[in-house]
């Protein structure tokens, strides 16, 4: 796109991450002449002061078993894609390392097995002395079971999935716009996207995809049942001679008892992109951010919370006891969350904008799936059949 006049579509989606990349693939392959729009990632984190990506990763964990069979479906939706996707794009971007969910909650462990029952799901239920045996490097208490998934589980690197998902845009004869989107504003028979360069954009559809920073762009006077939360992971570097040791590790979901330290979720060893190997552990429950307006940024200029990765610190060290490590270093994310916890994959109805919203902390590996309900909801006016429009309606805060 070399001029004003070029850039005209029939869909702009605003948002170049894991979510956005995603829609305006099935949106192109549907037939529409789509831009998708969006920032590259920043070169160094503390000197930016634009907006951020919540896809700034190698690992992401993929799997289908959960105890909610709605987050089990859409997973299992995407997962059923992703080698097409990887043979289309030429871009591979998922690990079939294996994925356990691990806990002393019998509840917990017995809703996940329901559920990878009733969607076939190849797994094995394994007592402790079993998980001891299969993964002698872990150290789990004794009254700890789990449930592996075999060949479904594992990660993704959400980095090279957007990138398979942009080859496919392309691929499918639609275009991208690496800049940030400034203002949107609505038109009497079509929208008007500006980005921050100056460039508009004349788009029949607008999608709002940016994650957390989607409500600035959303001219809606309801504010959204939506939270920003801040994330903190740690990111530890294996010493050489341990890879090999580790080299059939899954990714791990460990669910605590205490309600106060819900869970931590563990990635097997992967390359980043500084070509260090690093064992990745995060916490489940995210914190609320305060006005994050101001502070959003911030966040994702810092390092996270040194509390929690110390916290976090502990729990690697206790489940790798025998692991050496290299060094230790933190990072921050953010996710948004709705109050339902669900997607909102709908219409504002004072803008006529359609959204992608509220990740909630697992639609990385759900993201093709989610694209592609966004994408039948811009050409059909509804979700696909086998979904309901009231999952994903757009709910606001009571004033």
């Amino acid at each position: 796109m070399n001029s004003s006049s070029d850039l005209v579509c029939d869909v702009c989606v605003v948002g170049k991450g894991l979510l956005g990349s995603a829609a305006a693939r099935h949106l192109a392959e549907m037939g529409l002449n789509v831009l998708l729009v969006g920032p590259d990632e920043p070169l160094v984190r503390s000197e930016h002061s634009g907006v951020f990506g919540s896809h700034y990763d190698s690992g992401r964990i993929t799997r289908i078993i959960d105890t909610d069979l709605y987050c089990a479906r859409i997973a299992e939706a995407s997962i059923s894609r992703y080698r097409d996707l990887e043979e289309s794009s030429g871009i591979n971007f998922f690990e079939a390392a294996g994925h356990i969910a691990v806990s002393p909650v019998e509840d917990y462990i017995s809703g996940i097995t329901n559920t990878a029952q009733q969607l076939r799901v190849d797994y094995k239920s394994l007592t402790n002395n079993e998980l001891v045996d299969t993964f002698p490097y872990f150290a789990f208490d004794d009254e700890v079971s789990g449930v592996y998934e075999h060949s479904t589980g594992g990660y993704v690197n959400p980095r090279n999935l957007i990138k398979a998902q942009s080859q496919m845009v392309l691929n499918a004869k639609s275009e991208i716009l690496t800049e940030s989107v400034s203002n949107i504003e609505k038109c009497e028979d079509f929208f008007e996207v500006f980005t921050e360069s100056g460039k508009e954009v004349k788009a029949n559809e607008v999608l709002v995809a940016s994650g957390v920073f989607s409500e600035r762009l959303i001219q809606d006077s309801q504010e959204l049942d939506l939270e920003i939360c801040e994330s903190t992971v740690v990111l530890a570097e294996l010493r050489e001679e341990n890879v090999m040791e580790l080299e059939k590790m899954p990714s791990v979901i460990f669910r605590h008892e205490s309600e106060i330290e819900k869970g931590i979720y563990l990635l097997p060893p992967i390359r980043y992109p500084d070509r260090k190997i690093y064992i990745k552990i995060g916490h489940s429950e995210s914190r609320p951010m305060s006005d994050p307006e101001i502070n959003l940024v911030k966040w994702f200029q810092s390092d996270g919370d040194q509390a929690i990765a110390d916290w976090l610190q502990s729990q690697l060290f206790s489940l790798l006891p025998n692991t050496s490590f290299v060094n230790i270093k933190t990072e921050s994310c953010a996710v948004s969350r709705s109050s339902t916890g669900r997607q909102f994959i709908d219409v504002i109805d004072e803008s006529g904008i359609h959204v992608l919203l509220a990740g909630n902390g697992y639609s990385a590996k759900s993201s093709d799936e989610l694209g592609r309900i966004a994408a039948h909801k811009i050409i059909s006016g509804e979700v696909p059949d086998e979904y309901s429009d009231i999952d994903f309606k757009l709910k606001y805060k009571r004033k």
